[in-house]
């Protein structure tokens, strides 16, 4: 029996995946990490937590089969951080992660250099305080002595490819998060690095999700417990490599992941864009494929933070219990922790409850976060569709699809049925099919899909009746965020 290992580098922790040829799960490992919060709206992470935890949960994994029977690893992660290597290979300063929202002024800058709508002519994609350009603008501007240091700028798996194989390595689909990559192209673009400055020495090879981009080298072998013949994929974005590992591959293709962050997530063959930047266009997982998709930044968080803030001492299982014998009671839950990127792209927007009164209990609110969250979802749901893109299933997947309850309410707010695939680990599963691919075990990435994606499917039906009712709430819910918008302006003054 031959094997392949997926790795998915989150934001929380490390998980790694042993996958059997046809796509059955072997074993999993899983590490957790710190998140470092030094100022309000910034957040850092090691990258070399991320490289020990890596490979502790190889290591682990390893352990369950012969070494020589793992023809391949694929590494999915986080996308957006910047990770900044000096002449020794070590990262020079903590990483900015993706919900890092320290950057306005860089974005300021960005459109104020090349103009917002060139910007999007050029990468698809508007500048915003997530992307790796505006954090690699901040650190060049607030410590100069750092980035003169810089030999490699590299994305948080790519930082894993590297300590794997030796070699400084990316593919498409994470590089269209980067802010200086031209996705209709899918290569870096040549006249944002020349306008901003930056050398494209200091940025890796690019290659399809699916490429070789080498073996293990003898240290890492060791270290993880395999051989110098196992070879790496380029891997993918985190979005990318769930969609493929849910089989999204073709137009028409749709997927919502409810993890930390929330995603819409579209397939399409051509890559079109929105000429707002209000929704995201880069390339996929799978050669010739790109894909849309709308971002809210605090999904999974939103819920976690309640829970942690408000009721550590129940459990996911005994908040939903609650919060399902009730309705949110007229409470309108904003879910702009981290800022917005769908639809407002604004950094600096905050959440909020509004309709509070002394009658409302922590079940209320707790159901409100839900629905606060899954609104912000339709949000990004019905800018893919303004675009003209229509879905024959949607399927689901994150943390979060693992709620009955929010689930449900996710197919009555978005007015759709709803297919969750009871295949977990759609991340890694997603770039064990790309490793897949990459050490010749099938021929590409759809035979691979095809042979190590089981179908398992569950139907969430949508219940129009309360579609009907969750409009209603959903006008109210869009109109808020420019009642707070102007009380911010109007503190600011």
């Amino acid at each position: 029996m031959n094997y392949c290992i997926g790795i998915d580098v989150g934001t929380s922790g490390t998980k790694a995946v042993l996958f059997d040829e046809h796509g059955e799960i072997v074993a999993t490992a899983y590490r957790e990490y710190p998140l470092y919060q030094p100022e309000n709206g910034w957040a850092e992470q090691n990258a070399e937590d991320w490289r020990d935890a890596s490979f502790a949960v190889i290591r682990e994994i390893a352990e369950k089969v012969p070494p020589e029977s793992v023809r391949g690893i694929g590494v999915s992660g986080q996308m957006h951080g910047l990770v900044l290597l000096g002449e020794d290979d070590r990262p020079l300063c903590p990483s900015l992660i993706w919900c890092d929202q320290r950057t306005e002024a860089q974005v300021k800058e960005i459109c104020d250099k090349i103009g917002k709508n060139k910007y999007i002519e050029l990468t698809y994609n508007a500048p915003n305080t997530s992307f790796t350009l505006s954090k690699l603008l901040w650190i060049r501007e607030n410590h100069p002595e750092i980035y003169r240091k810089a030999k490699k700028i590299l994305l948080p798996k790519d930082y894993i490819d590297f300590c794997l194989t030796g070699h400084f390595v990316t593919d498409v689909s994470d590089a269209g998060g980067t802010g200086y990559f031209s996705v209709k192209n899918r290569t870096w673009c040549e006249e944002l690095l020349e306008a901003f400055d930056i050398d494209p020495a200091l940025l890796p090879e690019l290659h399809e999700s699916c490429d070789n981009v080498g073996c293990l080298t003898k240290e890492a072998a060791e270290t993880v417990g395999l051989t110098t013949s196992t070879v790496v994929a380029a891997g993918a974005g985190d979005q990318a490599a769930a969609a493929l590992g849910n089989a999204v591959l073709r137009e028409g293709d749709m997927s919502v992941s409810m993890g930390t962050s929330g995603v819409v997530f579209a397939a399409v063959e051509r890559p079109i864009h929105d000429k707002d930047g209000r929704i995201h266009t880069f390339c996929h997982a799978v050669p010739g494929l790109y894909h849309v998709m709308g971002v809210t930044q605090a999904c999974g968080l939103s819920v976690s933070w309640f829970k942690h803030t408000f009721a550590p001492q129940l459990s996911y299982r005994e908040l939903d219990e609650a919060a399902g014998q009730v309705g949110s009671d007229g409470i309108v839950f904003l879910p702009y922790l981290m800022g917005e990127r769908t639809p407002h792209l604004d950094a600096a927007c905050r959440g909020s409850f509004t309709g509070l009164s002394a009658g409302h209990t922590l079940a209320n609110c707790y159901r409100a976060v839900l629905e606060g969250v899954c609104f912000s979802l339709k949000d990004c749901y019905e800018l893919i569709r303004e675009l003209g893109l229509e879905s024959k299933n949607i399927g689901v997947c994150g943390g979060g699809a693992n709620s009955p309850l929010w689930l449900g309410m996710l197919a009555d707010i978005l007015g759709r049925d709803l297919v969750k695939n009871e295949n977990s680990e759609s991340g890694a599963r997603g770039v064990a099919v790309l490793a897949a691919a990459a050490s010749g075990l099938y021929a590409d990435v759809r035979i691979a899909s095809g042979a190590m994606t089981p179908a398992s499917l569950v139907s969430v039906p949508c219940d129009i009746g309360k579609t009907g009712d969750y409009n209603r709430i959903y006008d109210i819910y869009r109109r808020l965020y420019k009642g707070i918008e102007t009380s911010r302006q109007m503190q600011n003054l």
